[in-house]
Protein backbone atom coordinates (compact mmCIF):
# COMPACT_ATOMS: atom_id res chain seq x y z
CA UNK A 1 0.00 0.00 0.00
CA UNK A 2 1.23 3.52 -0.75
CA UNK A 3 1.62 5.87 1.91
CA UNK A 4 -0.40 9.75 0.67
CA UNK A 5 -0.13 12.97 2.70
CA UNK A 6 -3.84 13.83 2.88
CA UNK A 7 -4.95 17.53 2.15
CA UNK A 8 -8.66 16.87 2.46
CA UNK A 9 -10.49 14.45 4.12
CA UNK A 10 -10.61 11.75 1.07
CA UNK A 11 -7.28 10.23 1.47
CA UNK A 12 -6.83 7.07 3.46
CA UNK A 13 -5.35 3.80 3.54
CA UNK A 14 -7.86 2.01 1.75
CA UNK A 15 -8.38 4.65 -0.99
CA UNK A 16 -8.11 2.27 -4.46
CA UNK A 17 -6.89 5.02 -6.38
CA UNK A 18 -3.49 5.54 -4.10
CA UNK A 19 -1.97 2.40 -5.61
CA UNK A 20 -1.36 4.19 -8.94
CA UNK A 21 0.53 6.44 -7.60
CA UNK A 22 3.70 7.10 -5.83
CA UNK A 23 4.86 7.22 -1.92
CA UNK A 24 4.46 11.06 -1.27
CA UNK A 25 1.44 11.49 -3.65
CA UNK A 26 -0.43 14.51 -1.78
CA UNK A 27 -4.56 13.81 -2.02
CA UNK A 28 -6.68 17.43 -2.17
CA UNK A 29 -10.14 17.30 -1.03
CA UNK A 30 -11.83 19.93 -3.34
CA UNK A 31 -15.06 20.47 -1.47
CA UNK A 32 -12.76 22.37 0.79
CA UNK A 33 -12.11 26.02 0.57
CA UNK A 34 -8.04 26.02 1.36
CA UNK A 35 -6.82 23.93 -1.71
CA UNK A 36 -4.17 26.46 -3.26
CA UNK A 37 -2.87 27.27 0.45
CA UNK A 38 -2.56 23.40 1.20
CA UNK A 39 -0.82 22.76 -1.49
CA UNK A 40 3.02 23.73 -1.20
CA UNK A 41 5.44 24.02 -4.33
CA UNK A 42 7.86 21.57 -5.11
CA UNK A 43 5.29 18.47 -4.40
CA UNK A 44 5.28 17.03 -7.52
CA UNK A 45 1.79 13.61 -7.34
CA UNK A 46 -1.08 14.90 -6.72
CA UNK A 47 -4.65 13.44 -6.52
CA UNK A 48 -7.82 15.88 -6.62
CA UNK A 49 -10.64 14.32 -5.52
CA UNK A 50 -14.64 15.69 -5.14
CA UNK A 51 -17.60 14.19 -4.44
CA UNK A 52 -20.02 16.36 -5.81
CA UNK A 53 -22.13 16.25 -9.24
CA UNK A 54 -21.12 17.03 -12.03
CA UNK A 55 -17.24 16.74 -10.68
CA UNK A 56 -15.23 16.46 -14.05
CA UNK A 57 -15.40 20.63 -14.63
CA UNK A 58 -14.72 21.47 -11.28
CA UNK A 59 -11.23 19.14 -10.83
CA UNK A 60 -9.72 20.05 -14.39
CA UNK A 61 -10.44 23.98 -13.77
CA UNK A 62 -8.67 22.92 -10.01
CA UNK A 63 -5.68 20.88 -11.47
CA UNK A 64 -5.24 23.88 -14.27
CA UNK A 65 -5.57 26.68 -11.35
CA UNK A 66 -2.74 24.39 -9.44
CA UNK A 67 -0.75 23.97 -12.72
CA UNK A 68 -1.06 19.92 -12.16
CA UNK A 69 -0.89 18.10 -15.31
CA UNK A 70 -3.88 15.26 -15.29
CA UNK A 71 -2.76 12.18 -16.61
CA UNK A 72 -5.86 10.14 -15.41
CA UNK A 73 -9.10 10.65 -14.08
CA UNK A 74 -11.40 8.03 -12.31
CA UNK A 75 -14.96 7.92 -11.48
CA UNK A 76 -15.27 6.65 -8.11
CA UNK A 77 -19.04 4.86 -7.17
CA UNK A 78 -20.78 5.00 -4.94
CA UNK A 79 -18.73 7.69 -3.46
CA UNK A 80 -14.70 8.89 -2.81
CA UNK A 81 -15.28 7.87 1.38
CA UNK A 82 -16.43 4.44 0.60
CA UNK A 83 -15.14 3.28 -2.71
CA UNK A 84 -16.41 0.03 -4.15
CA UNK A 85 -15.85 0.33 -7.96
CA UNK A 86 -13.12 2.64 -9.73
CA UNK A 87 -13.23 3.33 -13.50
CA UNK A 88 -11.21 4.94 -15.74
CA UNK A 89 -13.15 7.80 -17.14
CA UNK A 90 -12.59 6.53 -21.33
CA UNK A 91 -15.56 5.75 -23.75
CA UNK A 92 -14.34 1.91 -23.43
CA UNK A 93 -14.42 1.82 -19.49
CA UNK A 94 -17.67 3.65 -18.55
CA UNK A 95 -19.86 2.00 -21.76
CA UNK A 96 -17.99 -1.68 -20.54
CA UNK A 97 -19.33 -0.64 -16.83
CA UNK A 98 -22.87 0.05 -17.47
CA UNK A 99 -23.50 -2.86 -20.01
CA UNK A 100 -21.42 -5.36 -18.76
CA UNK A 101 -20.94 -4.26 -14.61
CA UNK A 102 -24.09 -2.56 -13.42
CA UNK A 103 -26.92 -4.50 -12.80
CA UNK A 104 -30.03 -4.31 -10.60
CA UNK A 105 -29.54 -6.17 -7.42
CA UNK A 106 -31.63 -9.54 -6.65
CA UNK A 107 -34.10 -9.56 -3.78
CA UNK A 108 -35.13 -5.79 -3.78
CA UNK A 109 -38.77 -6.35 -5.68
CA UNK A 110 -39.99 -2.79 -4.82
CA UNK A 111 -37.31 -0.95 -6.56
CA UNK A 112 -36.33 -3.27 -9.18
CA UNK A 113 -38.60 -1.79 -11.96
CA UNK A 114 -37.65 1.50 -11.55
CA UNK A 115 -33.89 0.20 -11.09
CA UNK A 116 -33.94 -1.29 -13.99
CA UNK A 117 -35.74 1.42 -15.65
CA UNK A 118 -33.07 4.17 -15.12
CA UNK A 119 -30.03 1.68 -15.85
CA UNK A 120 -31.43 0.92 -18.94
CA UNK A 121 -31.69 4.70 -19.75
CA UNK A 122 -28.04 5.23 -18.63
CA UNK A 123 -26.92 2.86 -21.28
CA UNK A 124 -28.46 4.63 -23.49
CA UNK A 125 -27.03 7.93 -22.87
CA UNK A 126 -23.60 9.28 -24.44
CA UNK A 127 -20.47 7.80 -21.81
CA UNK A 128 -19.26 11.64 -21.59
CA UNK A 129 -22.50 12.99 -20.08
CA UNK A 130 -22.74 9.43 -17.32
CA UNK A 131 -19.07 10.43 -16.43
CA UNK A 132 -19.24 14.28 -15.98
CA UNK A 133 -22.45 13.39 -13.76
CA UNK A 134 -21.16 10.85 -11.73
CA UNK A 135 -20.53 12.60 -8.27
CA UNK A 136 -17.23 10.54 -7.11
CA UNK A 137 -14.30 11.60 -9.22
CA UNK A 138 -10.70 11.27 -8.61
CA UNK A 139 -8.01 13.18 -10.71
CA UNK A 140 -4.47 11.88 -10.90
CA UNK A 141 -1.69 14.40 -12.36
CA UNK A 142 1.74 16.25 -11.49
CA UNK A 143 3.31 18.98 -10.75
CA UNK A 144 5.88 20.02 -13.18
Amino acid sequence: MTSAKSVGRVARPGSPWLLLCPPGTVTIDVRTDSVRAELASGELPVVLADQRLFSRRRLRKTARELGVVVEREFVVLPSIERPMVVIDDTAEAIRHFWTAVATVPPGVAVTALPASALLGLVRLLPWRLTGAAAPGRVVVGRRP
